[in-house]
């Protein structure tokens, strides 16, 4: 009987990876176990509804894992219609009774930019020429193109990155070849300033459709950002750094994407 009963007890079931709790998270059905795995700022917003159910149900979504470790992970979430792409990002920590999703990020204030590329898009051409005189450094084209990066999907960012990787890589070679970013935390901001107001580099960039180039978006210090746009505090860019041990981790409250690009190559956000 001692064997019987051990045979009918339950066995364990492995801990839910947060892969899958991001997955049944935004799935369009609900999930009654939803607060099981919830904890910190996650738990106090969603209290009924997943973040799925509370998704128009025509969209489709794609989840992806970033980064797993002992004690953090990062999925990605992809939205997606046919005429239309979304990102955002879901943070878990790892307590004690296995993984909580602990933050839902995305990159914020991107409202503006559909108005303001509507605006662009349909001026005439006698005021895009007027524009383009009143705006030398950032012309027209620079404008519709950077907002486009600046609104856009992850994946309109990395195709475009990876269309023009060639001419990123020049950039990099010319900062280095004239020595800025070299002097370190000190000379950063006068590092900056001269970079950007190179005219070789600025012409790259504004090809690029990159606003400035800088090393104090991430709070990496070593890195080189290629800034794309975003407003306050909540910005979106391309980063360089060739050691992988020095990219930042990323944070809920501050680098809340990184995603490799190859070759020492980064997409991210901040918030």
């Amino acid at each position: 009987m001692l064997l019987l009963f051990g045979l009918l007890e339950p066995t364990a079931q492995p801990p839910i990876e947060p892969l899958q709790i991001a997955e049944r998270f935004v799935a369009p059905e609900g999930w009654p176990q939803m607060r099981d795995y919830l904890c910190c700022e996650a738990a106090g917003q969603a209290r009924r509804e997943t973040l799925g159910q509370q998704i128009p149900a025509r969209l489709r979504r794609h989840s992806e894992l970033l980064h797993q470790d002992s004690a953090r992970a990062v999925v990605a979430v992809e939205l997606r219609d046919s005429t239309t792409r979304n990102d955002f990002y879901l943070h878990f920590t790892r307590e004690a009774a296995g993984w909580k999703l602990q933050a839902v990020r995305s990159l914020a204030m991107t409202a503006l930019g559909a108005p303001m590329l509507k605006m662009l898009t349909e001026m005439p051409p006698a005021e895009v020429t007027r524009y383009n005189q009143a705006h030398p450094a950032a012309n027209h084209a620079f404008a519709v193109g950077n907002i486009r990066l600046w609104v856009g999907a992850d994946a309109d960012i990395m195709r475009h990155f990876n269309r023009r990787r060639p001419d990123f890589q020049k950039v990099v070679r010319l900062l280095k070849a004239k020595q800025y970013f070299t002097a370190g935390p000190a000379g950063a901001a006068a590092d900056e300033q001269a970079a950007n107001a190179d005219p070789a580099v600025q012409a790259l960039l504004q090809s690029l459709f990159i606003s400035r180039v800088t090393r104090r978006d991430t709070s990496c210090g070593t890195c080189l950002e290629f800034v794309i746009g975003g407003r306050v505090d909540s910005t979106v860019g391309v980063l360089y750094q060739p050691d992988a041990a020095a990219v930042p981790a990323m944070s809920p409250d501050r680098l809340i994407v990184v995603r490799p690009l190859g070759n020492g190559w980064y997409l991210y956000k901040t918030s």
